[in-house]
């Protein structure tokens, strides 16, 4: 027979309350709950004391049985710790699972009896917080009222003039909807417990998880108690008095089938109600632990899976480590970075990344959304759905936070004054929530944004984000890894040739090409062919391909000719291309601006040098050559000081308003800098089109690529367009 193992410290309060709970059904006034001031719950009465008999009976190892016939039953199949003399397996009494539970957590919460005899005490104020939402609306205050105050005692809202007997000042967020509560409810809190604090009684309050008090209030009172969470040695009792007749199971055998106390810890009442409707104690924790379950090691999204090689993914990668090590004990939470703001175009796989970051790690993933934040409702729901997001992951850490939409949040300084008291409210408690978690340890935090230029400065600062990456494009590695991976049988040429035609392309872009062909197989009833996808990719556009090869290759020649750092990489894709590089702006003076200026309209100048036209490669969305330029020569001369109005600072240009003389001086300087682009590029022209003709080829060129091609060009420093 296995080992038996020593029941927990609180088994025996938690005995105490089941008889107590028995005996609240028992005469049906369990479901009453603390609504008035005038209202109170009290234990029930009458409240019966057990035999010696009954209470060494009630013990988790005492048992009827001799220690082989349990052997033997278990080997049959059959739980004899579970078994009363009639051969009864379940209770005459049933008992609401969820009322059993929140009675086992305030047993484990409490520990002993006369622990929370303590809390009621003359002039004593006890918080408990993380209550889940739907435990407090449902039931934990009653719980208390009925189960753990002593005969002659109330728990109400606030104590009448002229109490008879004992009164707990038990106060918590009273109108919660479907397991939320209102910013309303804990505003009204707040003024209770003020209200409270006048009165010579013991105080209990009942925290929500994801609420927290106000700095001011939660300094004069005394340190919260923590709302005991749900683990194995709960559940053990809880199966005692749901699976079991005599309030006792095979303690060994269903403890391993058990899910782990991490996995517990995202136990929801779903999951546990469907797993409590197998017929003993061992099926019901095998259900709940597949209920539980993690996705398979196949199917984990690991770092090594993703197998990006961009600063954003080596990033991620040191994450890892230094979570790995602070759970080691190898590090101090203080010598570590533990937050990330990645940011980049749609479709680079940023949520991948932070899913990845969490299943490398091996701790949970926390993923939420400002979208989701608003989608709560008004000011106040979406604050409630924050905080509750945050406190979500200081209760499962070790884990990883996942913020996406954060630009979203926009910032305090926008020129948007529209709904500005709202923006305002909502990055201070952003702002407040982060503060909070990195004060906490075992958190690593992960935001992604395609505009992080639009988020507040104090939100993107160090100590809030601790690290920057943009994530690119994958480069042709990543996406033959990718393919490797999705097509694992594809050869070697075709994977090769698969890479090329997808080269530029984004994850999310060539996830769902993927999907598209083999959805489209599995319709047709014949078995993915990488073969066929190669033939279904869009057919060659050798003159568009060639246009774009021209544009980008005119941004790196011109960004070599002005030494405006090395070109990083140039791309095609399928949607156009794209150039990486440094900036030629440095130190602010006018000439830098201008030869950045020059090199954001050097596609364009490329494509009239080569083709004698243009095309709209250069336009498009607010982060296209012509909108970057545009926005950038406004700035230079509005905000700035260096362009036509001197020393004045005439704030940000709206477009859209931009007046008659602005516009047409805009266009006439960024003619200007295309001319001197066009004239630069004009003795290379024959570099241009052979680097051309090489991207064309290639699809996809790092910086040792295009190094030998542009590492001889000889820097041109001159301004050429000043005035």
């Amino acid at each position: 027979m296995p080992k038996t193992t020593q029941s927990p410290n609180w088994a025996p309060l938690a005995r105490l309350l089941m008889r107590r709970l028995r005996q609240a059904e028992a005469d049906n006034t369990f479901d009453l709950d603390i609504l008035e001031d005038g209202e109170g719950i009290g234990p029930a009465e009458p409240r019966t004391r057990p035999s010696v008999v009954e209470l060494l009976d009630e013990l988790e190892l005492s048992q009827r049985l001799d220690s082989r016939d349990l052997d033997a039953m278990r080997d049959a199949g059959t739980d004899g710790w579970a078994l009363d003399e009639s051969g009864a397996d379940r209770p005459a009494q049933a008992l609401e699972p969820g009322k059993i539970l929140t009675a086992l957590q305030l047993a484990s919460t409490f520990r002993t009896e006369r622990a929370f005899l303590e809390t009621l005490r003359r002039d004593t104020v006890t918080v408990v917080e993380g209550i889940p939402p739907e435990q407090l609306a449902g039931g934990a205050a009653t719980a208390i009222g009925r189960l753990l105050l002593p005969k002659g005692w109330a728990a109400q809202k606030r104590a009448p003039r002229a109490a008879k007997g004992g009164i707990l000042q038990l106060l918590r967020p009273t109108d919660g909807a479907h397991g939320r509560v209102s910013e309303t409810a804990v505003s009204r809190l707040e003024a209770e417990i003020l209200a409270a604090l006048a009165l010579p009684h013991p105080i209990m309050i009942l925290l929500p998880a994801g609420v927290r008090l106000p700095t001011q209030l939660a300094r004069v009172l005394p340190p919260a108690i923590r709302f005991a969470g749900v683990d194995r040695e709960i559940l053990l009792a809880l199966l005692a008095q749901t699976h079991s007749s005599t309030g006792k199971i095979d303690r060994a055998h269903v403890r391993p089938l058990l899910p782990s106390d991490a996995e517990l810890a995202d136990l929801d009442m779903l999951s546990l109600l469907a797993a409590l409707r197998a017929p003993d104690a061992a099926a019901a924790a095998r259900a709940l632990t597949e209920n539980l379950a993690p996705a398979g090691a196949e199917d984990l999204m690991t770092l090594e899976r993703i197998g990006g090689d961009g600063p954003a993914h080596r990033a991620a990668a040191a994450l890892v480590a230094d979570l790995s090590a602070w759970r080691r004990g190898e590090a101090a939470w203080g010598e570590l970075s533990h937050s990330l703001l990645l940011s980049g175009p749609p479709g680079t796989g940023k949520s991948v990344l932070a899913r990845g970051i969490a299943a490398s790690a091996g701790v949970p993933l926390i993923e939420t959304s400002f979208g989701a934040w608003q989608a709560a409702g008004h000011l106040g729901n979406m604050l409630r759905e924050m905080r509750r997001s945050f406190a979500e992951a200081l209760r499962r850490k070790p884990s990883v936070l996942f913020i996406d939409e954060a630009d979203a949040a926009g910032s305090r300084d926008s020129v948007d004054r529209h709904g500005s008291s709202y923006r305002a409210q909502v990055i201070d408690q952003f702002l407040a929530e982060i503060d909070h978690l990195q004060r906490s340890e075992g958190v690593v935090l992960i935001g992604a944004s395609n505009h992080p230029e639009a988020l507040d400065p104090a939100i993107l600062r160090a100590g809030r984000f601790d690290l920057h990456c943009s994530l690119d494009r994958p480069s042709l590695a990543q996406i033959r890894h990718m393919l490797a991976l999705a097509v694992p049988d594809a050869g070697g040429d075709q994977l090769a040739e698969l890479t090329r035609h997808f080269a530029g392309d984004t994850p999310a872009v060539i996830d769902a090409a993927l999907r598209a062909a083999k959805s489209a197989a599995r319709r047709e009833g014949r078995a993915f062919d990488p073969e066929r996808l190669l033939k279904e990719r869009s057919a060659p556009r050798p003159a568009y391909d060639r246009r774009a090869a021209i544009h980008e290759s005119g941004h790196a020649v011109v960004a070599s000719l002005l030494g405006a750092g090395a070109v990083r990489r140039m791309q095609l894709s399928s949607d156009g291309g794209a150039t990486s590089r440094g900036t030629a702006i440095i130190e602010g003076t006018a000439p830098e601006f201008e030869a950045e200026l020059t090199i954001l309209l050097a596609g364009r100048a490329a494509e009239r040098l080569v083709f004698g036209d243009i095309s709209a490669g250069a336009g498009g969305g607010a982060s296209s050559d012509l909108a970057t330029a545009s926005a950038l020569h406004l700035r230079f001369d509005r905000e700035f000081g260096l362009g036509v109005h001197g020393n004045a600072w005439l704030g940000p240009a709206t477009m859209q308003r931009l007046g008659p003389d602005d516009a047409t001086r805009l266009r006439v300087r960024l003619d200007r800098f295309e001319r001197r682009a066009r004239t630069l590029l004009e003795p290379h022209r024959d570099l241009l089109e052979r680097l051309a003709a090489h991207l064309v080829d290639r699809r996809d060129l790092g910086e040792a690529d295009l190094r030998p091609w542009l590492a001889g060009l000889p820097v041109d420093k001159t301004a050429g367009t000043t005035g």
